[in-house]
């Protein structure tokens, strides 16, 4: 079939797979609606991820941060590490943190239960055993054992204005009161009661958000802690991470 609206190659070839080139999704995408909820998965980390209207896309940035958490734990040598993935969303970052790291335990949280639905779903077609639980950040989190935290928390400005094939996407996920950093700042200020005395916070945050971020963590956090952010591919600050006791 004639690529008369710009399919990418990949997603031409998934959709041909699913016969979904029908007339109702060619206009579906030509409204920006997202190819990868047609498909009804996508690619992430090598791992094929089911996605719906219920939950983010998967994107490369996000991709990025499980990379970069990945080799501060070869870096720092955190055997069998037991990971906590707040905002869990379809699942992605913590199953395939499973899936490179088959020995950790993994829990995932989200505070909507049709997000979980998915997770719950990848989890099973991936055979990868991990707990996954409902939960408002850490309002129902018991463990306090974690030795490392992990998100990518909603981190949208109220104000801003999204492309519109993000607008198909949840709100629920994506926006986080008029700074973008509502959910941020909570999981900053109450990670230290959920992990080991020596452990690590790895968030993706509103690239706009450093200074504000910074001052939160200077005000909420003792001096002994170590943090850094870190850019994306594209030059963004996208990235935050925190080190506690994390003496190589």
């Amino acid at each position: 079939m004639n690529n008369k609206i710009n399919i990418p190659p990949r997603e031409l070839k998934e959709l041909e797979k699913i016969n979904g080139l029908t007339k109702e999704n060619i206009e579906k995408i030509k409204n920006d609606y997202p190819i990868q909820y047609i498909i009804g998965y996508t690619n992430f980390y090598g791992l094929d991820i089911k996605v719906n209207e219920n939950v983010l896309i998967p994107r490369y940035e996000t991709e990025y941060l499980v990379e970069k958490l990945l080799k501060y734990i070869k870096d720092y040598k955190i055997n069998n590490p037991k990971i906590l993935d707040l905002c869990t969303g379809s699942g992605c970052i913590g199953l395939t943190l499973k899936h490179e790291l088959p020995t950790s335990k993994i829990t995932m949280a989200d505070i909507s239960q049709k997000a979980i639905e998915v997770a719950k779903e990848n989890k099973t077609s991936l055979k990868l055993e991990v707990d996954i639980i409902e939960s408002d950040l850490f309002k129902n989190i018991t463990d306090k054992d974690f030795d490392i935290i992990i998100s990518n928390p909603p981190y949208v400005m109220t104000k801003e204005t999204l492309p519109k094939n993000v607008q198909y996407e949840p709100s629920i996920a994506l926006f986080s009161g008029e700074q973008g950093i509502e959910h941020t700042e909570k999981i900053i200020k109450e990670y230290k009661s959920y992990t080991k005395e020596r452990s690590i916070l790895a968030l993706e945050i509103n690239e706009q958000s450093e200074p504000t971020i910074t001052e939160i963590i200077k005000n909420n956090l003792e001096k002994k802690i170590t943090y850094k952010f870190e850019k994306d591919l594209t030059g963004r600050t996208r990235y935050l991470f925190i080190f506690r006791n994390m003496e190589k």
